[in-house]
């Protein structure tokens, strides 16, 4: 995964350009960043790093070479630590294919491990490499096109794909689910993994449909179907020109914003990238512990929150949750040999969480982690991890990673399940099923959402004080929804059981606004009705998330597993929105990090 930019010039221009439009991109990825270019004899140089492009520049060195065609990419570590072999671009044996790629392959360890029979030689352990691999054996019996078809048609996945060949002075582009966008400027044609980065390069640009080839070259731009090899015509052409603060966050004011509409796209990956094989090893493992502790801090904590109802309804297990932070003073004592850890880090760094492993690993615990960043040390310290590959995020506040992460573990549950005889496989492919429909969805849901959410959020926006309140799975999210609104809106919210409001915070009802999450669970609506009643009954004032078509914020009724998912964008974005009318610093509020490591 990752950012990919290039050019195809009729005269050779400066490989700073690639750099440039490498800065831009490197919110999807800094685990790695490479570029290739054909010499005046049409073969191929091919310089990369490991790490965030900025500590890599010099080493690039991009200011030292020109040509008529170059590409490059920034990486984000899904697959295959952040090191300098697993940086893009990566070659074909020969050194004549040169592939970046944006998304994830499926099933590529088979095919990995067919080529190798058939004398392939790796050198990476990305699943890119792959294709490489692929349009070698291909490109020695037919043109780039077909070869590019039937490469297609074989490297199954999420993704979009540039490809440098040698003695071809052009680009060929796959896209397969994930977006490519080709500028145009006299002279020179442009490839990016987002129109906004092509902002100052290109004039015009036209954006490739899922399911399209391409190839590029200094005069011409043919755009075909990836099924047929049939030509799509003429593109509509979008004028590119966007502000320049808002180049690396895709064209949106905030990260934060970005990051949510990048939700759907995020729970899709994660199904898929996660790999059978690892979900099964740490589904048996957790299916065979004496006990189960899931840790976690903040977002985290509340996903590993959520993922109790997980397992207790797809597994059949109960499994304790204990914020990382609290783990040592107590439920160290009750961690023995035959204890599993379920660990959440987004950034695989944080400091109570890693503490605690290392805690729990002396006592004779086996750690399963469940993290976002490859190479972290979360990773090193588990004996098995997932990455949920919900991709970077920039922003403090977590939106995108918190459902990636509730897709993994809803998914982990389910396999979990599979040993426990709680779930059949026929229930675990219909959950692969409901996470795609949750995420078409929410993809035509979100600009809705978002203006609904606007017209509240003025009307919250001087306020200083909130409860945030629900029953059943989405107690959690009303946890979750409270610190999105401390973070992004600097609001004092609470979030509380359903049921606890009735234990004190009532008396103070008329004083704050309450959102009120409608509980999923059929046997919560009776509490739920009471509550809201109560609260209105003493003149104060109920904001209310739910499948009613009177709700102020309605929400699709999807299964019980879905629900977080999709629940928690609205209270993203009201925390957003009220954020940003108050002119706050969202991305990076005052006093915190994306990552607590010391």
């Amino acid at each position: 995964m990752g950012g990919i930019f290039g050019f195809v010039c009729r005269r050779p221009q400066s490989c700073e350009i690639v750099g440039e439009g490498l800065k831009r991109l490197t919110y999807r990825g800094y685990d790695g960043a490479g570029f290739c270019l054909l010499d005046e004899q049409g073969k191929l140089v091919v310089r990369k790093v490991a790490g965030h492009l900025e500590k890599g520049w010099e080493r690039l060195s991009f200011h030292s070479y020109s040509s008529d065609v170059a590409l490059g990419h920034t990486r984000y570590a899904s697959r295959g630590v952040p090191a300098d072999f697993n940086s893009h671009p990566l070659l074909d044996c020969r050194g004549r294919v040169a592939v970046v790629m944006d998304g994830f392959v499926s099933g590529y360890e088979e095919l990995r491990e067919e080529l190798r029979r058939r004398g392939h030689r790796f050198v990476s352990t990305t699943d890119t490499e792959v294709l490489a691999h692929v349009l070698e054996e291909l490109l020695e019996r037919q043109d780039l096109k077909g070869a590019l078809l039937e490469a297609a048609r074989i490297v199954d996945g999420i993704y979009s794909a540039a490809v440098a060949l040698e003695g071809t002075r052009g680009l060929a582009l796959i896209s397969k689910g994930q977006p490519l966008a080709i500028g145009f400027k006299q002279d020179c044609h442009y490839v990016s993994s987002d129109l906004v980065s092509l902002s100052g390069f290109a004039d015009e640009a036209i954006v490739l449909e899922e399911g399209a080839g391409a190839i590029v070259t200094p005069g011409s731009v043919e755009v075909f179907n990836l099924l047929t090899g049939a030509p799509l015509g003429e593109l509509v052409r979008k004028r590119v020109k966007y502000q320049v603060e808002s180049i690396g966050k895709g064209g949106y004011p905030h990260y934060m914003l970005k990051e949510i509409y990048e939700i759907p796209e995020a729970i899709t990956r994660t199904a898929a990238s996660l790999m059978e094989k690892y979900l099964r090893l740490s589904a048996m493992i957790i299916s065979s512990a004496r006990n189960v502790i899931v840790i976690g801090n903040g977002t985290s904590l509340h996903a590993g929150l959520i993922a109790q109802y997980y397992f207790a309804e797809l597994a059949g297990l109960n499994v304790n949750v204990v914020s990382a932070a609290e783990f040592p003073y107590y439920a160290l004592k009750n961690v023995f040999t035959g204890t599993v850890i379920l660990a959440i880090s987004q950034s695989g760094e944080t400091s109570d969480v890693i503490r605690s492993v290392k805690l729990a690993k002396q006592r004779g615990a086996v750690i399963v982690g469940v993290t976002n960043v490859l190479g972290s040390r979360l990773t090193m310290h588990s004996n098995v991890y997932l990455p949920i590959s919900g991709g970077p995020e920039i922003a403090v506040p977590a939106t995108k990673t918190f459902a990636s992460t509730l897709t993994a573990l809803s998914l982990l549950a389910a396999f979990t399940g599979l040993y426990t005889g709680r779930t059949s496989e026929s229930k675990l492919h219909g959950l692969y099923g409901e996470i795609t429909a949750a995420s078409q969805l929410l993809k035509e849901e979100l600009p809705r959402q978002e203006e609904r959410v606007s017209r509240i959020a003025e009307e919250l926006a001087g306020e200083e004080r909130m409860y945030v309140s629900s029953s059943g799975i989405s107690y959690p999210l009303a946890l979750e929804g409270a610190l999105k609104l401390k973070e992004a809106a600097l609001v004092h919210a609470e979030g509380i059981q359903l049921g606890e409001m009735r234990h004190g915070p009532l008396a103070v009802a008329g004083k704050m606004p309450i959102l009120i999450i409608e509980p999923v669970e059929e046997q919560a609506t009776e509490l739920y009705e009471r509550v809201l009643g109560e609260i209105r009954g003493r003149g104060g004032r109920a904001i209310t998330v739910g499948y009613r078509r009177e709700s102020h914020i309605v929400i699709p009724r999807l299964s019980e597993v879905m629900v977080p998912i999709v629940a928690a964008v609205p209270l993203q974005l009201l925390a957003y929105k009220i954020g940003a009318l108050k002119g706050l610093p969202i991305d990076t509020p005052p006093g915190l990090a994306k990552a607590v490591t010391t």
